[in-house]
């Protein structure tokens, strides 16, 4: 086609594509003039309709003491997604898909992305200080984790400490006037100041302050030292420390519905064990605070030991494994006693040792062909809960030098939700700080070199081969599996360790064949609404609670992910003027990114809490969206959650000229066709019989003339 353009000037034209198939398709555009020509080649991401389903697996290949392995997973998709003799199908077609990945160690890859967040790691949105913290947190671990093992690349630890600045500044701008930390940003919202947060804080900032790394980042000390002084305001009497408000992390809420026949007022356990843990690390201060921190911490120990008998009868896991920990930091008189009953907690199946409120499943398994073929996981009951109270439990055993430390460690291998981490910010990051330590204290790294040959029943005839050695034992190497489905077999051979991870995503737009939680938590109702001459308007309203009582009276930090059509925004502006107008209780943050948006709750509670917004159509797209998600889960505790799906047939069932205007798509029928009109008989009898009179008139004055 043909366009012109005036000189110093620009034109917009709209060229309609048709996807034929999924993933990335590269679009090439050519313009040519009289005098010249040029070209221009994007990428196209297209993804299968319908609720994403993850599956993972994971496994810690052990060969310490021996000199090969096999191992076989199974996929757990069909070939094909049809169900004879049903109109339902068990999937998209076309959207099932996995990758294989292997890391030469037990801890994970060093920074699989750059920079390595929540986002990158776990899939989980970051608009919170905890979340900003926690990225800021795994990037520093990352790179104590090179320091400690010799690893030294440059070019990585250049742009590491980049981030690491950016981080550090970001999370300044949560700090409040008296040195504490809200959970989000308090410049035209009511978040509140949290001590869980507060002290968090302050032992991370903390870790990051080594005198090497002054060059590449500086940490204010002033900013420790005064969320120090800041938490110790909340330290009672009886040396517990209290919240001054509800905690986004449940798992620090828990202990306040203790039984008060002890003759204390305030519990508090697992948040005093969490602050003391933050006393015990923080250095440097001035004379006048540290002699607070020491009499503090002091306080905080004594009433932990006052309370031992309670930890011990009515103790959650957790709390007695965060309680252990940091009797065990601090070395208290009676961290012996708590490692006691830390240990008399403990499970031990299947040559796997954890720490958990209930019993969890063994890895799933299915014999076919006298093989055992290891099956993904689904989410348990208590994931977040039990990674992170082994993960304390580890670094205790480490710490001890106990005997049990590897079967821990295999343990939490096998309980990856993700290639870089486990369930939430929480848990990953004290799973990931136990990991190193114990890596470090065992030095396994010194003895690594592999050989692995993964061969996929959906690849016939073609296997991958696969080394881990000292160039790469820190990279995560991967294999990508199209239209995948069977089973695979791996062989792996050598000396050392690795972990071998499968992850599996397909879609699905049935509701039966939809991932259900372990346990009902959340009550999940959205509508939308169309309007607008081409559906270019769509309104959302979305109601949800909570309903898991029996755990909780309240959920703890709620988030509502929507997903939208694909050509769809909405005004973050827009979003931010919601927020501030305080319509919705409880609601602290919204923010829209790529065809999601999230609404950040500081918890739900039995009553409906409802949001309404609205998206416009910003891009002509047509005919590619209709099953779309909506999904409401506890952020640090996703296995509850809540997902539904909206059929969005009103938009989906448009073509592309209905969502163009006449400008933008001038070749379409309904801009350049005329509309065809109903004519009565009679009228048009007589109109002929007028223009067949009229032209006869016309015939005898032309003979006239002749």
């Amino acid at each position: 086609f043909f366009i012109f353009i005036k000189a110093q000037d620009a034109a917009q034209v709209y060229i309609p594509i048709v996807p034929t198939r999924l993933g990335d398709i590269h679009v090439t555009i050519y313009a040519s003039t009289l005098i010249g020509k040029d070209e221009i080649t994007r990428k196209l991401h297209v993804e299968a309709d319908g609720l994403p389903q993850h599956r993972h697996q994971s496994v810690l290949l052990d060969l310490s003491n021996r000199a090969y392995t096999f191992q076989y997973m199974h996929v757990n998709i069909t070939e094909t997604p049809i169900i004879p003799y049903e109109y339902d199908r068990y999937y998209v077609y076309g959207s099932n898909k996995a990758s294989i990945s292997i890391v030469g160690d037990v801890v994970g890859p060093i920074f699989p992305t750059m920079p390595v967040n929540a986002t990158s790691l776990l899939h989980l949105p970051m608009d919170s200080a905890e979340q900003n913290m926690f990225s800021f947190a795994v990037n520093m671990y990352t790179l104590l984790y090179m320091r400690y093992t010799q690893q030294k690349n440059k070019t990585l630890q250049r742009d590491a400490f980049h981030y690491l600045n950016v981080g550090y500044q970001r999370q300044l701008s949560f700090l409040q006037p008296d040195g504490s930390f809200s959970t989000f940003r308090s410049d035209w919202n009511n978040s509140a100041s949290s001590v869980w947060l507060t002290a968090y804080c302050a032992r991370i900032l903390q870790e990051a302050s080594f005198y090497e790394w002054e060059n590449y980042i500086y940490i204010d000390p002033v900013v420790i030292a005064r969320a120090v002084e800041w938490v110790l305001k909340h330290q009672t009497e009886e040396g517990s420390f209290y919240e001054t408000t509800w905690m986004p992390d449940r798992k620090y809420n828990s202990s306040l519905n203790f039984d008060r026949n002890y003759g204390v007022s305030q519990r508090n356990i697992t948040l005093t064990a969490h602050v003391l843990i933050t006393l015990e690390s923080v250095k440097d201060l001035t004379s006048g605070l540290s002699s607070k921190v020491d009499i503090a911490a002091k306080k905080a120990i004594q009433w932990l030991e006052r309370n031992m008998d309670l930890i011990e009868d009515k103790g959650d896991t957790f709390d007695t494994a965060i309680v252990a920990y940091a009797l065990m930091k601090i070395k208290a008189p009676n961290a012996e006693r708590a490692f006691i009953a830390l240990s008399k907690k403990s499970t031990l199946a299947g040559g796997l040792l954890y720490f958990a409120r209930k019993n969890v499943p063994q890895p799933p398994f299915k014999m076919e062909n006298q093989r055992p073929f290891l099956l993904p996981r689904l989410p348990y009951e208590y994931d977040s809960e039990n990674i992170e109270a082994t993960a304390y439990a580890l670094m205790v055993y480490v710490e001890r030098q106990e005997l049990w430390v590897d079967n821990i460690v295999r343990w939490l291998n096998t309980q990856r939700l993700w290639d870089g981490g486990w369930a939430s910010t929480s848990d990953t990051a004290n799973a990931m700080k136990a990991l190193i330590e114990y890596t470090s204290a065992q030095r396994i790294r010194d003895i690594s070199s592999l050989s692995v040959k993964i061969e996929a029943t959906s690849l016939p005839g073609k296997s991958q081969l696969l080394y881990v050695n000292d160039k790469n034992r820190a990279r995560l190497q991967h294999i990508e599996i199209p239209n995948a489905w069977g089973t695979v077999k791996v062989d792996a051979r050598g000396t050392g360790y690795a972990i071998l991870q499968m992850h599996v995503q397909y879609n699905v737009d049935i509701e039966k064949f939809q991932t259900q939680p372990p346990v009902k938590a959340f009550d999940l109702v959205t509508k939308q609404f169309f309007y607008g001459r081409n559906q270019s308007h769509i309104t959302y309203v979305s109601c949800q609670r909570w309903t898991n009582l029996h755990e909780s009276e309240r959920s703890g930090m709620a988030v509502l992910d929507v997903t939208i059509p694909t050509g769809y925004i909405v005004q973050q502006q827009d979003l931010d003027a919601y927020i501030i107008s305080r319509r919705v209780r409880n609601l602290q943050r919204a923010k829209f990114h790529e065809r999601k948006v999230f609404f950040y709750f500081d918890y739900l509670d039995s009553e409906d809490t409802c949001v309404n917004f609205t998206v416009e159509r910003w891009f002509p797209v047509a005919n590619m969206s209709r099953y779309l998600a909506v999904r409401v889960y506890d952020y640090y505790a996703p296995e509850r959650f809540n997902e539904t799906l909206i059929d969005s047939l009103s938009s989906y069932a448009l073509d592309i000229c209905n969502v163009c205007g006449s400008s933008q798509c001038p070749y379409c029928w309904i801009y350049n066709s005329a509309t065809r009109l109903s004519v009565p008989l009679f009228t048009l009898i007589a109109a002929s019989f007028v223009l067949l009179l009229r032209n006869m008139r016309f015939m005898q004055y032309f003979d006239h003339f002749v």
